[in-house]
C-alpha cells in the first residue's frame, strides 16, 4: 500500500530516555539463505561475517515489498522488488524487476505484470521442492485504485541453470489467486521440509488463502476463516510454522493440513512485527503509528496479558518493515525525527538483540540509509520478505536420567543458571526438591530463561526401591565352634562383587577367625561391606578337618591340612595316602599344607584320599591321633 510519510508523524510528550545495555550476540548463525539483504534506494546489508555490514550502490529499487534468496554458501541467487507502478505524482514510473546475482535484470515486469510496487509484501522467493535449481518468485499486487485491475497473487518460475548459472524465467506472471493485495507470506508445511504454504488474504471474504507448493508445483488454493474482516497489510508466519499473525490476530497452525485456529488478539501493529527465532515471542509496535515497542509471550496462558513494553512512546518514529535476521536478531526500518530533519531525509535500521532471551536488548539506528526524495517523499519501509523457516533456531533439550539410592528425595538444579525458571510443577525457583516413591519413575522439566536465550532441562527420576546392600551371616552362639559357615551378600540384581580374597561370587566360606570385606557395585555405585570374627578372650581350641579341597590355583580352598584353630600345639605330623596305600604327602608342622602334588612332583588326580594325623596340645600330657578321608577335586 502506498504510504505517505507526513500523515504518520506523531509527537510525544517528553519522557526519560530508555537506556539499554548492549551485549554481544550469542546466537550461532544457521542457514545462509538470508545472508544478504537488498532493499530501498540502492541499499543493502551483508551478514556473512556474523554481524550486519552496510552495503551501498546496489542495483535495487523498492518502496515497501522486496525479496532476495541466497544459496547454501550465502551467495545471492536472485532478488526482486515484486512489481512496478505506472506514472503517478508521488513515485513516478517504476518497473517490477527480477535481478540476478550480478545485479543485472533477469526479467522486467514493467508496471503490468507481477505485484505492486507499493504492496507491503510485494514478493517472496521460495526454492522449488523438485531437486532442481528452481525458484518460485511469488508476487502480490498493491491495493488498487478504482480504475486498476487487481492482479492478485501470481508467480514466476526461475531456472538457475540457464544463462550460465545466472538464471532465467521459464514461466512468467502465472495467476494463482485474486482478488488479493498487500500481504504475502511463505511458511513450512511439514516441520521444516521443502513443502510450503503460500499465504495471503481474499479481499472479498477477508479469509486467509493458503496455496500449497510441493514437488508437484503450485496447487489449488484453500480458504481458512479469519475472526475479523479488516484489511491486512502484512502477514507473518513463525519460523517453526506453528503460529500465524495478521493485525495482531494470532492463529495456531495445524500441520500438515494448514488449518488455522484463532488463539488470541493482541494490541499490535498490522505492519511492523516479527516472531522470535524460536517462535516463542511476538515483537511489534503497539500500533502502526506508535513508538511503543512491545513483546508478547506466546507460551503464556494469556498472551495479551503477557505484554512487555520494551520502548515507551518517545519522540517521533515512523516504523517500517520488521524482519528476523540470520544472526538471530530482529531488525526494523524506521524514520526517526533526526532522519526526517536530515537533508536529504534518511532512514534508520534498528535492532532487537537476544529476542528469545529474558533480557532483550534494543539499539536504535545502527545504520542510516539515503532515500530518494522523488520516491514516496523521501521514505521507504522495505526490508526483504523471507520464508522465516530459514532463520529458525532450535536447541536440543538437555535430558538427564537419575536413579535414587537409599532415598526418595532429590533436589533438581539446572546445569546453567538463568534469570527466570518455570518448572513443570509450576515452581519458579532455581531448584526444586521432589519425592519419588519406591518403584516409581517421575519426569520433571524446567524452562530456564537466560539473558539471550532459553533452554529446557528434562529430568527422568527413578526410585527402584531395592538398592540396599548388606551381608547375611548366621547367628553365632559359640564362637569357638562356629566354623565353617557362609557369608552371603544381599544386593539388587545385576550387582558385582569382589571379596578381599579375590573371589567374585556373592558368597564366601569362612573357616577361620579374621577380617573379611567385599566391594559391592550396583547401579548406585560401589560400597564396601566388612565382617570380622575374632576368638574370644582366652582363646579356644577347635580342631577340625575339611572333607574336600580344590587345588586349581584360584586362591580359594587350594590347600589341605588338619585345622587346629585357636589351639596351642607342640607338634603336628600328617600323611596322605592314595586308596592303594601309596604315600602322597607328609607334613611335619602346623603350617604345612598339601597342594595336591605327589612326592615325585606330578598332579594327583581327582579322587578320595586317606589321611592320618598325630598332634599334641601343649596343655595335654598325651598326643592325639586322627584319620579320615579327603576328596581332591580338579
Amino acid at each position: 500500500m502506498l504510504r505517505y510519510a507526513l500523515p504518520f508523524f506523531r509527537y510525544f510528550a517528553s519522557l526519560p530516555v530508555l537506556i539499554i545495555l548492549l551485549s554481544s550476540n550469542l546466537f550461532a548463525q544457521t542457514s545462509k539463505h538470508g545472508n544478504i539483504w537488498y532493499f530501498g534506494n540502492g541499499d543493502g546489508v551483508d551478514f556473512t561475517s556474523g554481524v550486519p555490514v552496510k552495503l551501498s550502490n546496489i542495483n535495487v529499487d523498492s518502496y515497501e515489498g522486496c525479496s532476495i534468496y541466497c544459496d547454501v554458501d550465502g551467495q545471492v541467487q536472485l532478488y526482486t522488488n515484486g512489481g512496478g507502478y505506472g506514472p503517478n505524482t508521488l513515485n513516478g514510473p517504476r518497473d517490477g524487476i527480477i535481478w540476478n546475482r550480478n545485479q543485472q535484470v533477469m526479467y522486467n515486469m514493467g508496471a503490468t505484470e507481477g505485484g505492486g510496487y507499493s504492496a507491503a509484501q510485494s514478493a517472496v522467493i521460495v526454492p522449488a521442492n523438485s531437486g532442481t535449481p528452481m525458484f518460485f518468485v511469488f508476487t502480490m499486487d498493491h491495493k488498487p485504485n478504482p480504475l486498476a485491475q487487481n492482479r492478485g497473487l501470481s508467480y514466476f518460475k526461475v531456472d538457475m541453470s540457464l544463462n550460465g548459472g545466472l538464471g532465467g524465467v521459464t514461466s512468467a506472471n502465472v495467476p494463482v489467486f485474486k482478488p488479493a493485495t498487500e500481504c504475502l507470506a511463505a511458511m513450512s508445511m511439514n516441520d521444516g521440509q521443502a513443502d510450503y504454504w503460500i499465504v495471503t488474504v481474499d479481499r472479498n471474504s477477508s479469509d486467509f488463502v493458503l496455496v500449497p507448493l510441493t514437488a508437484a508445483g503450485v496447487g489449488t488454493p484453500k480458504l481458512e476463516p479469519r475472526v475479523d474482516t479488516n484489511e491486512v497489510l502484512v502477514i507473518k508466519a513463525s519460523p517453526s510454522a506453528n503460529y500465524l499473525c495478521a493485525n495482531g490476530e494470532i492463529y495456531e497452525v495445524g500441520a500438515p493440513g494448514g488449518t488455522l485456529n484463532f488463539k488470541e488478539k493482541v494490541a499490535a501493529s498490522g505492519y511492523t512485527f516479527s516472531f522470535s527465532p524460536r517462535s516463542r515471542y511476538l515483537y511489534a509496535f503497539e500500533s502502526d503509528a506508535s513508538g511503543k515497542l512491545v513483546r508478547y509471550d506466546l507460551l503464556a496462558t494469556g498472551i495479551a496479558a503477557s505484554q512487555e513494553v520494551l520502548l515507551p512512546e518517545t519522540g517521533i518514529t515512523i516504523p517500517g518493515q520488521m524482519q528476523l535476521g540470520p544472526d538471530g536478531n530482529i531488525y526494523w526500518i524506521e524514520q526517526l525525527e533526526e532522519d526526517i530533519l536530515a537533508l536529504p531525509p534518511t532512514v534508520s535500521l534498528s535492532v532487537i538483540r537476544c529476542p528469545d532471551g529474558a533480557a532483550p536488548q534494543i539499539e536504535r539506528s545502527i545504520m542510516k540509509f539515503d532515500t530518494d526524495p522523488d520516491n514516496g517523499g523521501g521514505f521507504f519501509t522495505s526490508l526483504p520478505n523471507f520464508p522465516d523457516l530459514i532463520f529458525i533456531k532450535t536447541k536440543d533439550r538437555v535430558a538427564s536420567q537419575i536413579t535414587l539410592c537409599d532415598t526418595s528425595f532429590i533436589t533438581l538444579k539446572p546445569a546453567v543458571p538463568g534469570l527466570k525458571y518455570l518448572w513443570s510443577n509450576g515452581e519458579t525457583t532455581p531448584t526444586i526438591t521432589v519425592n519419588v516413591p519406591a518403584g516409581q519413575t517421575f519426569t520433571f522439566s524446567v524452562r530456564v530463561d537466560e539473558a539471550c536465550d532459553y533452554t529446557y532441562y528434562d529430568y527422568e527420576v527413578t526410585n527402584p526401591g531395592n538398592n540396599t546392600v548388606r551381608l547375611d551371616a548366621p547367628a553365632i552362639k559359640d564362637t569357638c565352634s562356629a566354623f565353617p559357615f557362609t557369608l552371603r551378600v544381599l544386593a539388587p540384581a545385576g550387582s558385582t562383587f569382589k571379596w578381599s580374597d579375590g573371589s567374585a561370587a556373592d558368597t564366601i566360606r569362612i573357616s577361620d577367625f579374621g577380617n573379611y570385606s567385599v566391594d559391592v557395585t550396583t547401579i548406585c555405585g560401589t560400597s564396601t561391606l566388612s565382617y570380622s570374627l575374632q576368638p574370644p578372650q582366652g582363646g579356644c581350641c577347635h580342631p577340625f578337618t575339611p572333607n574336600a579341597f580344590t587345588p586349581n590355583g584360584d586362591g580359594v580352598n587350594d590347600l589341605f591340612s588338619p585345622v587346629l584353630q585357636g589351639c596351642d600345639i607342640e607338634f603336628l605330623e600328617f600323611s596322605v595316602y592314595s586308596r592303594w596305600g601309596e604315600l602322597m604327602y607328609q607334613g611335619f608342622s602346623a603350617g604345612d599344607r598339601w597342594d595336591g602334588m605327589t612326592l615325585n612332583g606330578t598332579e594327583a588326580p581327582s579322587d578320595v584320599y586317606v589321611y592320618t594325623a598325630r598332634y599334641k596340645f601343649a596343655a595335654d600330657a598325651e598326643e592325639k591321633t586322627e584319620k579320615g578321608d579327603i576328596t581332591l577335586l580338579r
